[in-house]
């Protein structure tokens, strides 16, 4: 290799492991390292990687980039190994071959673009030369294709193809960036597996250090319960499979109507879930609070609506629930053993949430709310009078919004 490019290699690999125990965005190190590598004289039009994700929404994120345009992050969902796209990619021959590499060089292009409508797609746009590239994440034999690593592709306009001392280069450079994407990976991980089980706040709370037992504040917070109805029956009637599909139905209309307008979902207990928005600095004032949660109940009505019509088209049973909104101090932190700590809420306004949820059944209502809460709004209110709450001695008087009132 030229002394003077492989100075410029080196100055670029020296500068990959820098910025990767600095930066948490490695999409921007994935770009930077990018440019700089086409400035030191590899002539890459386009580069693209692909690894694999823990993720309930995606099985593989993917990056992209070219010299004229920004590097771009894509998640790609589950089931992506049945598709068209896949099914028929190089990369697929790669790794099922448990390949390192695989090139399509400027004498094999017209050939391959027969076979694999990217490389055709390539071959359209003036590339002429095609290389992928597998890391393994794992010293196990067969590591690359049970698809645990990283595969790189890497094309270029030059006539001819890449030279020898450019391939010899990107297969000097590759691991170490793949160092920093294996790191950069496991962090995205970790913040996926907190916020996917924990909820976006309370992750980021733990990842802040908040994960001893008893370590949390006192806030002020809107408190929504929600409980599927008749779940008993429904799971004797449905099976487990059919009553698992419901019940994920029911999540979505409802615990996605609470995150979708700014909730945070802390706890799915059996059928029923626990969320809050709460009322602070740097999350809602008292008011927002309280109109982002009636948005949430009328979004979760509408995606309920929408997803029993469906069922119930394919000859499926509907679902009903119930929804009680609360406002009051609680405690927000880790309860629990020091072993094993979760991270929730507490306090006589969480269990008064719940208890009014329990209520709609006996009020005929979809969503029930307290006098507490009303107070903060001007609504088309329906007063449904003082009820005693199971548990405690105090009554609580309950509204419901006239739109959304059963009676």
């Amino acid at each position: 290799m030229d002394a003077h490019f492989a100075a410029k290699i080196q100055d670029l690999t020296d500068w990959v492991i820098s910025e990767a125990l600095i930066a948490d965005n490695y999409v921007g190190i994935y770009e930077g390292f990018h440019c700089r590598l086409v400035e030191a004289g590899v002539p890459i039009c386009r580069a693209h990687v692909a690894m694999p994700t823990l993720h309930p929404l995606a099985e593989l994120i993917t990056i992209t980039w070219r010299p004229d345009t920004k590097a771009t992050l894509s998640m790609i969902g589950h089931g992506s190994r049945q598709t068209d796209d896949w099914l028929n990619s190089p990369i697929k021959v790669m790794m099922e071959g448990n390949l390192d590499r695989l090139r399509i060089g400027p004498d094999d292009i017209d050939s391959a673009a027969e076979k694999f409508p990217v490389v055709a797609k390539l071959k359209d746009e003036g590339v002429t030369d095609y290389m992928v590239f597998g890391v393994p994440f794992s010293s196990h034999p067969e590591a690359l294709q049970s698809q645990i690593g990283l595969v790189a592709t890497y094309a270029t306009y030059q006539k001819g193809g890449f030279t020898a001392e450019q391939t010899e280069a990107l297969e000097r450079v590759l691991p170490r960036f793949s160092l920093v994407a294996k790191l950069a990976s496991r962090e995205r991980l970790f913040h996926n597996i907190l916020d996917a089980y924990l909820g976006a706040d309370a992750g980021r709370r733990v990842r802040a250090g908040q994960i001893t037992l008893g370590s949390g504040q006192m806030i002020d917070a809107v408190i929504w319960f929600c409980d599927l109805r008749h779940s008993t029956p429904l799971a004797e009637k449905l099976g487990h499979e059919a009553f698992i599909e419901i019940l994920n139905d029911y999540f979505a209309a409802l615990a996605g109507a609470v995150m979708d307008n700014g909730g945070d979902v802390l706890r799915f207990i059996g059928d029923a879930a626990l969320a809050i928005f709460p009322i602070s600095e740097d999350g809602f004032d008292a008011r927002t609070a309280r109109v982002k949660a009636l948005e949430a109940a009328h979004d979760a009505l509408k995606r309920a609506r929408e997803i029993n019509a469906i069922r119930q088209a394919n000859g499926d049973d509907p679902f009903e629930f119930g929804i009680g909104l609360h406002v009051g101090r609680i405690m927000y932190g880790n309860i629990g053993v020091p072993e094993r700590v979760e991270f929730s809420v507490i306090g006589p306004a969480a269990n008064e949430a719940a208890r009014i949820e329990s209520l709609c059944k006996e009020t005929a209502q979809t969503v029930l709310i307290s006098e507490q809460f009303a107070d903060g709004l001007d609504e088309d209110w329906q007063d449904l009078g003082y009820h005693a709450i199971r548990g405690s001695k105090k009554e609580l008087r309950l509204f419901t919004l006239r739109s959304l009132s059963r009676s």
